[in-house]
């Protein structure tokens, strides 16, 4: 068997898992960290033996960025308020590196882009199955923390007995996947959501968008429902902006109908579909409405104030990596036990600072920009399907 061929097997098993991410594992080892041991194995077999890996220099600029954020982030354990944390999270950023580089380095021809992408749209779709299962039947995803099999896997299940008979509910009702939680859940499959929606055919546009739609209402992540509509939008405009031009001005002349409906949603029995129809609101009192804003919202509000303002004390050098967790602990915690920014971006700029912050944006635009630019220009279909595919997915995930 060629040595390519042995070793593909590697990359797809490391892939797999990557995609599986902590659905599989025991406690804190993941079926992913296996992976990354057993790929460089075999890197490390075939380096000694004097064969070639298969593997070739990632060509793309794009990706030596994520050699400097590493340096970067390594770098500012000097001035981090947490060098512990700091660390930790430079593993985060090597273990991501080591996804990227993979792909980069082993998809080197149209080929073997193909297999790759053959063989993980599978596991997405099962996911999808197992998220509707864990929403239409009694099923559970062993791992998941909602799991009564959870403590087998060494993982902390959910004590329902600390909440309501319709919270405990609500909460059998939320898919979590192989993702852990719902939000992540969500976001995951929003932004795959564009693979089907660039399909040829319109039976798999329309059963991907319905199950993807299905699967965001139920985890009531309102995020990623804002963002699910925002790539619709995004996609429509790219494919045909003649039919993107109707739609805005059907949805302008349908308005006031459709406040009339969101108000009776709101009223909705189902607590998902009320909390669906709150988006509009949601999304105002996070830009706009601090002092109104209730719930989740001025948790998140108040994360982010917390962020910010030790930010401004480092005069925004930043926190180091990981630092912005230790700046919510050392003030005790949101509502006493919540230390994670919950917000990407913010994070990104507290942690790392300003500047570190400012080229990461330029980073994120210009790989957009530039499949965009692709997909306008592509006359090969491959190529069309997968720049139209990423650029939507990197405009949801922005969101």
């Amino acid at each position: 068997m060629p040595v390519s061929i042995r070793f593909s097997k590697f990359v797809h098993f490391f892939l797999i898992s990557a995609v599986l991410g902590s659905g599989v594992g025991y406690g804190p080892i993941y079926l992913f960290h296996l992976a990354v041991v057993m790929l460089l194995l075999g890197l490390f077999s075939l380096a000694f033996s004097g064969r070639n890996t298969c593997l070739v220099k990632p060509r793309s600029y794009f990706f030596y960025f994520l050699i400097f954020m590493f340096y970067w982030y390594l770098i500012g354990i000097i001035w981090s308020i947490e060098p512990i944390y700091t660390l930790r999270y430079l593993v985060y950023i090597t273990l991501g590196i080591s996804v990227v580089f993979v792909v980069t380095a082993w998809s080197t021809n149209e080929d073997r882009y193909q297999s790759v992408f053959n063989i993980i749209k599978w596991i997405f779709l099962f996911e999808i199955f197992i998220s509707l299962l864990e929403i239409f039947t009694p099923f559970r995803w062993p791992i998941s923390p909602y799991s009564e099999y959870a403590h087998i896997f060494n993982r902390q299940g959910t004590d329902f007995d600390l909440f309501s008979d319709e919270v405990v509910y609500l909460i059998k009702l939320a898919p979590t996947g192989f993702a852990g939680n719902p939000n992540n859940l969500a976001l995951t499959l929003v932004t795959i959501l564009p693979f089907f929606l660039f399909s040829k055919q319109w039976i798999v546009k329309l059963l991907g968008l319905t199950a993807i739609l299905i699967i965001t209402v139920f985890t009531g992540s309102r995020g990623a429902f804002i963002a699910l509509l925002f790539g619709m939008m995004v996609y429509l405009f790219i494919k045909n902006k003649l039919v993107f031009i109707a739609i805005i001005i059907s949805l302008a002349l349908l308005i006031s109908n459709l406040m009339v409906a969101i108000e009776l949603l709101k009223n909705s029995e189902n607590k998902r579909i009320s909390e669906i129809a709150y988006s509009g609101d949601i999304l105002y009192a996070y830009l706009m409405d601090f002092d109104n804003s209730k719930g989740s919202i001025s948790v998140r509000q108040e994360l982010i104030t917390n962020g910010l303002k030790a930010l401004k004390k480092t005069d925004g050098l930043g926190v180091g990596g990981g630092g912005s967790q230790a700046v919510q602990e050392r003030l005790g915690g949101v509502k006493g036990k919540i230390t994670s920014m919950h917000n990407f971006w913010i994070e990104i700029l507290v942690d790392s600072g300003v500047l570190f912050f400012s080229f990461f944006v330029i980073w994120y635009i210009l790989i957009s920009l530039k499949l965009y630019l692709m997909y306008m220009s592509a006359k090969s279909a491959f190529y069309r399907y997968h720049s139209g595919a990423l650029f939507v997915s990197f405009s949801i995930f922005s969101i």
